[in-house]
């Protein structure tokens, strides 16, 4: 079988409502690998064809299942179609352009929890380290920031600074 098929029939089993648990537990695998194969089963589906016809490799459909939007994904496959870097790290980078990394200096004054209960989006990589993801929202990201440090900036001159600037940058 092709591993096409392995990923088409869990996506078939939770589709009729089986939870990932039962789901490993019927094919004697983690529901981590239930959760990945699920995630490359919900690619594009002109991409799970190319897969299936030898087009891609499955490295590569894993760095597509980084954004769920299948537009973006053909598009992202359509610019390196005729290319020469169909490298899974490039194709991840095209997927992710204009998010920021979690490891980011911005992200890590706020703080993921805090940008997610502000309605803030976040792309996973399941394939790789646990803290390699980006938040979608940049702008709700620079808010965030830009009222954390005023906050901070407020404290500080309460204390009787008579001149306080708070920036993320300084030139």
């Amino acid at each position: 079988l092709h591993p096409l098929d392995q990923f088409r029939a869990f996506k078939t089993l939770r589709e009729k409502g089986k939870s990932e648990e039962d789901i490993a537990a019927a094919f004697f695998v983690s529901p981590t690998v239930v959760k990945q194969r699920l995630k490359l089963a919900n690619v594009a589906e002109e991409l799970l064809d190319l897969y299936a016809a030898d087009g891609l490799t499955l490295e590569q459909l894993m760095a597509f299942t980084v954004n769920p939007d299948h537009q973006r994904q053909v598009e992202v496959w359509a610019a390196l179609r005729n290319g020469y870097n169909r490298e899974p790290y490039h194709i991840r980078r095209l997927l992710t352009e204009g998010a920021v990394r979690a490891g980011d200096k911005r992200a890590r004054f706020i703080g993921v929890d805090a940008y997610e209960a502000a309605g803030g989006a976040v792309l996973k990589d399941l394939f790789a380290d646990a803290d390699d993801f980006w938040l979608q929202d940049a702008g709700l990201l620079n808010r965030l920031v830009a009222e954390k440090l005023e906050a901070k900036a407020a404290g500080i001159s309460a204390e009787g600074w008579k001149w306080v600037e708070a920036a993320v940058d300084f030139q």
